[in-house]
């Protein structure tokens, strides 16, 4: 058991994102899989499944900081540090909302534009996912995808790189969406789409100076808003592109902005962020300094 143990700590501190991305895996599938082979993937339980098999990534996270002889407690004070501009939760939802109409203006041009009791629809609609994508089957991953892989990454890697990365493994960690037919579209579009949001995740995360509950936000956003153009007028089947390929195209577009406005090295106005939990360490091994786990207090007018 000492030898496991020793084993797992060595290859956590030399290779941290390897160990959270087969955890990751393993804890959502297992939890998919189990849940998957008892009910259908749409039947109330299912639902449930999927929302908690949602949170592997932060399992991962948390077990792997944990190996390493890190605090836990720090890294989570950086994840739920909320202290930035009331305007980067402004953009995390604007953003996904911009590619979503811009989605809506390719589906309608194809369509036509949905009749007005589609329309009134919308804004209850677009709320009622958007609080449960935020808190239960999309936000609730960024505590691993942008809490703890790509700060990892980005110690070795350009911040391009690393969403290319972290966006594989992304995808890689949908699977069992496929193998059940909770996703209809194509697995190559979806991990197009896929790569293309961890780019503007990225972004995000570097220009919001770490903000993982932003993130949160903003995962959440896209996943409440891409599908309301196709919901509208009356599904995806309704257009005759694949919804995929629009998807695809608008937010791939976006990312490939931010690109060429930011460049691949930082993807922002500011350096990328790396692990800050690891920056202060006491004498114990347990992280010291403020709540913040490290982290200088935002300046307002930032």
């Amino acid at each position: 058991m000492q030898s496991i143990r020793s084993l797992l700590e060595r290859l956590t501190n030399e290779q941290p994102v390897v160990v959270f991305s087969i955890l990751a895996i393993g804890v959502s599938w297992t939890v998919w899989l189990t849940t998957f082979s008892v009910t259908t993937p749409r039947s109330g339980l299912g639902y449930l499944g999927m929302g908690l098999g949602a949170f592997g990534p932060g399992v991962a996270g948390a077990a792997v900081t944990r190996l390493r002889g890190e605090s836990v407690r720090a890294w989570l004070a950086t994840i739920f540090e909320w202290r930035r501009p009331l305007r980067w939760y402004g953009l995390a939802i604007a953003v996904p909302v911009v590619g979503a109409l811009g989605v809506g203006v390719v589906v309608f041009s194809l369509v036509g534009l949905p009749d007005s009791s589609s329309l009134g629809q919308l804004a209850p609609l677009f709320l009622f996912n958007l609080v449960l994508a935020t808190l239960f089957t999309g936000g609730n991953e960024e505590f691993g995808w942008r809490g703890f892989a790509l700060p990892h990454l980005q110690k070795r890697f350009s911040a391009l790189t690393a969403s290319v990365l972290v966006g594989g493994v992304w995808a890689l960690w949908h699977v069992p969406m496929f193998v059940y037919d909770v996703y209809p579209h194509s697995p190559v579009l979806y991990t197009a789409s896929v790569v293309s949001f961890a780019v503007i995740l990225t972004w995000y995360y570097n220009a919001s100076d770490g903000s993982v509950l932003g993130a949160v936000l903003l995962h959440g956003t896209i996943n409440a808003a891409v599908n309301v153009p196709g919901q509208v007028v009356g599904g995806a089947a309704a257009v005759p592109v694949p919804y995929a390929v629009i998807l695809t195209g608008v937010f791939g577009v976006l990312a490939a902005l931010l690109v060429l406005r930011y460049g691949p090295a930082t993807l922002s106005h500011r350096d990328v962020v790396r692990p800050r939990w690891t920056e202060t360490q006491s004498t114990d091994g347990s992280a010291a300094g403020n709540a913040t786990g490290g982290r200088p207090a935002a300046d307002p007018s930032d």
